[in-house]
């Protein structure tokens, strides 16, 4: 073995890597179509069809092969950008209240 062939880099080999076609906080319109699914129903139903997005969306990553942990990261990820989504619409719906409100 001469000196050139034991470099280092001749050892290395490339870290794993877990490719998600589709994150989750990429889904700007899935994000956006569920809070407002959450943000029109009754609590009964918001929490209904909650259930549903989150096994439909777990269904698709376990189909993907995607594994548990990192599907957990994944919906965890999904429901914070819920949030922000309906913490905004909560926002803009609070802005466009008119000013005053006292009644007679």
């Amino acid at each position: 073995m001469d000196r050139h062939s034991d470099l280092p880099l001749f050892r290395w080999t490339p870290p794993p890597v877990e490719v998600i076609p589709f994150p989750t906080t990429k889904r700007v319109g899935k994000i956006r179509r569920t809070a407002q699914q959450l943000y029109d129903s009754t609590q009964r139903g918001a929490e209904a069809y909650w259930r549903r997005t989150v096994t439909d969306l777990r269904r698709q990553m376990e189909r993907a092969g995607i594994a548990d942990d990192r599907i957990e990261r994944e919906l965890r990820a999904f429901f914070d950008a819920v949030q922000v989504e309906l913490n905004r619409r909560a926002r803009h719906a609070i802005r466009r209240q008119p000013e005053g409100g006292d009644a007679a």
